[in-house]
């Protein structure tokens, strides 16, 4: 079965040309956390943990302190994106004349193309955070690892409430008290992951603090709080979240970054059909290294 077209059209005058599409948000969190490629269906990570501690010294050698290897696997899950659109749906708008031409038209492809490319994008940003993997068409995201809290290690900021203007500075601070001395003081810097609505709220907190230039500087803002910690916006994120984490802490795995934006297109006349699809299939996965480097803040869990 073809996949139903609304075909909403006033033919009448010139066509323009070109076509516009609804918007959508970019897959923006790929930027700021770890993307390993060519996992086939799972990733054992090994994990290390070295306690030191000293001893007196001796003329003999004495072994302290101990080594911890545990490991967290990375699955990956096949996903995949199809529609069948049918030629006809085109006979009375102003693709008429390529369609009977035997051609579905450059702008509509062109079109359809980067619109579905553009929801499979953002579709992605919501599944990373919140995907849950017993769902069909969703793998498991992260904010799902560590609500689950497999080790029982995340450091969670307890009694989290909705975030705006007036609370966000004390809440960010409780997120950063929240994490271990170590997190802070890591050679790789965490970052501080926030939902849209969080970062809103921050700048309308400086703002109003009389940090003027918050109101014009527009994206040129530097995004980090009190130049300590880099801020990753992430627009998948749930409302009033946060996360205090590495970037080499949070992973998403898939098999190939360029199958997300490979969309075939199949025009199934050569087999008297008149359709053409569209198709893009892809692995994904995300996971969590060391929980207890992770701090979370969100009313989601």
């Amino acid at each position: 079965m073809a996949t139903t077209v609304n075909n909403t059209t006033t033919f009448a005058g010139k066509f323009a040309g070109e076509y516009i599409k609804a918007a959508f948000y970019a897959n923006e969190t790929l930027q700021h956390i770890t993307v390993k490629e060519n996992i086939e269906y799972k990733a054992v990570v090994k994990r290390i943990a070295d306690n030191v501690t000293f001893a007196n010294a001796t003329c003999a050698f004495t072994p302290t302190g101990t080594v911890n290897l545990t490991e967290r696997i990375l699955e990956l899950k096949k996903l995949q994106f199809q529609q069948d659109v049918c030629l006809n749906e085109f006979n009375d708008s102003w693709e008429a004349k390529d369609v009977q031409n035997g051609t579905l038209g450059t702008a509509l492809t062109e079109g359809l193309i980067s619109t579905m490319l553009a929801g499979v994008a953002q579709n992605n940003e919501n599944l990373i955070w919140t995907g849950n993997g017993a769902n069909a068409g969703e793998y498991t995201g992260l904010l799902t690892h560590i609500g689950n809290d497999a080790d029982g290690d995340i450091n969670f900021v307890s009694s989290p409430v909705a975030i705006d203007s007036t609370n966000v500075f004390p809440k960010i601070q409780a997120l950063i008290a929240a994490a271990p001395l170590g997190l802070k003081k890591a050679t790789e810097k965490p970052r501080i992951y926030m939902s849209n609505d969080v970062w809103e709220s921050y700048m309308y907190a400086n703002a109003a603090a009389g940090n003027g230039w918050y109101t014009y500087a527009g994206p040129e803002v530097q995004k980090s709080f009190m130049g300590l910690y880099n801020i990753a916006v992430c627009p998948g994120m749930p409302a009033s979240t946060m996360i205090l984490a590495q970037p080499s802490n949070l992973w998403f795995g898939t098999n190939l970054v360029s199958d997300w934006n490979s969309l075939q297109v199949v025009d199934m006349r050569a087999w008297a059909d008149d359709n053409v699809r569209f198709s893009i299939k892809f692995f994904a996965g995300t996971q969590y290294g060391v929980g207890s480097d992770i701090a979370a803040y969100s009313t989601w869990f």
